[in-house]
């Protein structure tokens, strides 16, 4: 038998398991740049010289951190992929990455390999399945933005061109996620690590380099930052079609590697073993609260010292913005006609901290579905045949993660200001965009609110809480371009929140969404009380 036997079995399967996850992706995805098409003639009317209003911002420092280098901006297809094919390229590498280790690792945790691997099925056979499935699902989401955006009246050329660009981030972090997948003997891990190179690493050092404009001696670096190399295609003007060999080349060495890790590996470990611990547990783990502090201790920290860091790294490029606003003035403008504000400091600050705030309702989230992790493998089903009552087990993982997420989110909003404030000498601006943070709080404890609910009352559809928060980000990032309804915009964690200094106070918000949190949070705790474990 090969190890390859059962191959076809495995990408059905996988396809039956996963339909779901690809189809909301690749519909999300696809749809960025036709949508952003249609609204390109209300940000430059018919008749008018596009260079007068995008000039300011081709060159803005903080714009090409946050979007990355701009070709030919003033053709129509140019200014799309700028302002959103970046983006959907950096989701793309999540999706792939995500979806890699959702078919084999989360499977092989969750036992069915082991089964599924007792038949004629190879050894190589589920991750020769889950890869063909992710490659498919990347290749059908080029076809798709490809097709939808020349509908839209783009050249056809660059909108394949834009299309092949987004998906080939995609296929990096499939062989990424698929190598972080043998590496580590639990998804949540392999997750933590996929999404910490990409948020951590890759984005963090392409807005360092983009940000230094086009004349930066190490501008060339951007050329060994595969987040950069969908950009570099230049969708629109005057394609490099030979840029994607890059993705694909790195693509399938990682692929090659992940096959070669599996076959040094034993089944449910990872080559990377956990370190054994004492032979005696101290003192404070003695209990479910000690016990949730030691399974989350790691992803804690690690989240802390992520979004702080990248919201440092944002604040020290926008630092530089005072000089552009001076020399731009059209940039208020441009901004006001993108739903912002005429101050653009204060609009960019106020808007990365509540994109900040969606990455960090991400880290609640994935916080909190440790409880039902711990559920499913039956760890909590054993813990609760002992003393432990099941309030000390669920309200010893929510207070951490209640906890936790709030000390980041306050974190963010007085790291990002920091370079700002030295460079002025104006210490209140930390504590002006702490408050920010602060009055965005009930946002995320409605988050953390709406997880606990379905974790209560039907845990199987926990993943419903990562909709709301793909819904909040396109609402906070993308949702401005597209002239939706106040009231739509508006359905989201942090839409009838005030968002200081830019908006005055609204206390009546504030305790209405807090005071939603946190019945929530309390219906939640009553339906987990009540259910059955396992359920």
């Amino acid at each position: 038998m090969s190890t390859l036997t059962g191959t076809g079995l495995m990408l059905r399967l996988a396809l039956r398991r996963n339909w779901l996850f690809w189809t909301l992706w690749i519909l999300g995805l696809a749809c960025l740049m036709p949508l952003t098409s249609t609204q390109y003639d209300t940000i430059i009317p018919p008749g008018t010289d596009p260079r007068a209003t995008l000039e300011p911002l081709r060159t803005n420092p903080s714009m090409l951190a946050l979007l990355g280098p701009a070709f030919d901006i003033y053709t129509k297809g140019g200014f799309v992929f700028w302002r959103v094919g970046g983006f959907a390229g950096m989701f793309a590498g999540l999706m792939g990455g995500f979806g890699i280790i959702r078919a084999t690792r989360a499977e092989e945790e969750e036992g069915r390999l082991e089964l599924l691997r007792s038949g004629a099925v190879g050894r190589h056979a589920p991750l020769a399945g889950a890869l063909l499935l992710s490659t498919l699902g990347c290749v059908l989401l080029a076809a798709v933005t490809a097709a939808w955006t020349a509908a839209a009246g783009l050249p056809l050329a660059g909108s394949v061109a834009g299309g092949a660009a987004i998906a080939v981030e995609g296929l990096v972090f499939v062989g990424l996620g698929a190598v972080c997948a043998q590496v580590f003997e639990n998804s949540r891990s392999a997750r933590a690590w996929t999404l910490g190179l990409f948020w951590g690493g890759m984005f963090l050092l392409r807005m360092i380099v983009d940000g230094a404009g086009p004349d930066a001696s190490y501008t060339a670096l951007r050329w060994a930052i595969p987040l950069e190399w969908g950009m570099l295609v230049r969708p629109f003007s005057d394609e490099r079609w030979w840029v994607l060999l890059l993705p694909l080349g790195l693509s399938l060495a990682l692929v090659a590697l992940a096959f070669r890790l599996e076959s040094a590996r034993d089944h449910l470990s990872g080559l990377r073993q956990s370190a054994p611990g004492r032979a005696e547990a101290p003192g404070w783990m003695n209990g479910a609260w000690g016990l949730a502090w030691r399974l989350q201790r790691g992803a804690l920290l690690g989240w802390l010292a992520a979004v702080v860091v990248c919201s440092a790294g944002i604040g020290s490029i926008m630092s530089q913005m005072d000089q552009s606003i001076a020399a731009n003035p059209q940039m208020g403008e441009m901004l006001q006609k993108m739903g912002g504000s005429a101050n653009l400091q204060l609009s960019f600050y106020v808007a990365m901290i509540a994109i900040m705030g969606t990455v960090v309702a991400i880290m609640a989230a994935s916080m909190l579905a440790r409880l039902r992790t711990e559920e499913v493998r039956g760890n909590a089903e054993q813990m609760l045949a002992t003393s432990t009552s099941r309030w000390s087990l669920v309200l010893s993982h929510l207070v951490l993660t209640i906890g936790g997420s709030c000390l980041a989110f306050l974190g963010v909003g007085a790291s990002m200001p920091l370079v700002q404030a030295q460079r002025q000498g104006d210490c209140s601006l930390v504590g002006q965009y702490f408050r920010t943070a602060a009055g965005l709080l009930p946002g995320l404890l409605l988050v953390i609110g709406i997880a606990m609910l379905l974790i209560g009352w039907l845990p199987r559809l926990t993943s419903l809480v990562w909709a709301v928060l793909g819904w909040t980000l396109f609402c906070t990032w993308f949702a401005v371009l597209f002239d939706l309804p106040g009231w739509l915009v508006r359905l989201q964690p942090w839409g009838h929140l005030a968002h200081l200094p830019r908006d005055p106070m609204d206390w009546t918000a504030f305790a209405v969404e807090t005071g939603l949190a946190l019945a929530l949070l309390v219906l939640g705790l009553v339906g987990y009380r009540r259910r059955s474990i396992p359920a």
